[in-house]
């Protein structure tokens, strides 16, 4: 037999190339060997899903205004999995507490200052 991976000869009851250390495919019976595989080929396995309800949670609302990217984080884990509604909402309030967070820290500031710094 021949490793797909290296084309290296290696014997039929390998399960692992002992040239590159790559996992044998032997077909379904043998890929329950596999610990990287967990009974999963190619394009078969589930897709990622957020359990529960699509109801957006108090807290992490309040989490996504406070840190600005703990808001954007949620935001994209949650509309990928399967919670738009939630997703939306923690994006949007995270984009945007940022934006208020950045001009509240330098734009404001620079901003009340410019009449002081042409008084010279």
């Amino acid at each position: 037999m021949t490793c797909k991976h290296c084309g290296a000869s290696i014997s039929e009851n390998d399960v692992k190339c002992p040239y590159c250390d790559s996992y044998i495919d032997h077909g379904t019976a043998n890929n329950s060997a596999n610990p990287y595989n967990n009974g999963y080929q190619g394009q078969n396995r589930p897709a990622f899903r957020i359990q529960g309800p699509d109801e957006p949670q108090p807290v992490l609302i309040v989490f996504s205004l406070l840190i600005p990217f703990l808001g954007i984080i949620l935001g994209v884990l949650n509309l990928n999995g399967g919670h738009p509604k939630c997703g939306k909402l923690y994006l949007i309030l995270g984009i945007a507490s940022f934006f208020l967070i950045s001009c509240g820290t330098f734009i404001f500031p620079f901003l009340f200052a410019l009449p002081f710094i042409h008084m010279k």
